[in-house]
């Protein structure tokens, strides 16, 4: 049996962000591009997924976690299934990180494909040493422990000024983050398809009337 999210995340790491922007244009879904904050920090910079969500909040106090804000913390890795990217919502803190290699080594087994975070992330030479791709705004050493809670997972949050919400088609490169709802994922991938299909005419076209070789950009 086809693993339908599996085949639409295929089907996206072979298309481009752009194409995809260009693609949800086409659709009308409305703003589907995360704002120019939201970096790639990894040297791994393509990735897609289902979005599963976390937001946090400011902690009341700065004292060490309790058990149960530890367990939810985790949990945005220990309960992620094949397929999931993490997309989280800092609150707006910008003195701590809340992402890092524990949640990242304990996703990767579960088949998380990256993480978006609307703050800041740390660890990441350590990060790169398993290819786990990561956007955010920035890097910082502090940790989350006693100054972030987890307020909720898995439900609507927004990041990089976009709604998301669980399930929602992640998909990330050099040029940034895009959001697509997942009842308009295989549409848009469609559509992307085919604006790839005409720009890679387009330029094999130009290509030859400037004279100029063709490359793999342009290859059929």
């Amino acid at each position: 049996m086809v693993d339908k999210k599996q085949a639409i995340i295929d089907r996206c790491l072979k298309l481009y962000v752009a194409a995809f922007s260009d693609a949800a244009d086409e659709v009308g879904i409305g703003r589907v591009c995360m704002d120019s904050g939201i970096i790639p920090l990894t040297k791994n910079v393509r990735m897609a997924g289902f979005a599963r969500t976390g937001r946090m909040v400011r902690s009341p106090s700065q004292c060490p976690y309790d058990e149960i804000q530890l367990d939810r913390l985790m949990s945005l890795s220990t309960d992620a299934q094949k397929g999931d990217l993490l997309v989280i919502d800092s609150g707006g803190a910008d003195d701590c990180s809340v992402w890092g290699q524990v949640l990242t080594k304990i996703g990767l087994p579960k088949g998380i494909q990256g993480a978006v975070v609307d703050g800041t992330s740390r660890d990441i030479a350590d990060i790169d040493e398993v290819g786990f791709p990561v956007f955010a705004r920035g890097r910082h050493p502090g940790t989350m422990r006693g100054r972030l809670n987890v307020e909720s997972v898995n439900e609507q949050v927004v990041c990089g000024g976009v709604v998301v919400n669980p399930g929602d088609l992640i998909f990330a490169d050099g040029d940034g983050v895009v959001v697509v709802p997942r009842k308009h994922a295989a549409q848009v991938a469609d559509y992307a398809l085919e604006i790839l299909g005409g720009d890679k005419a387009g330029r094999r076209e130009l290509y030859k009337r400037l004279g100029m070789p063709l490359d793999h950009t342009v290859e059929e």
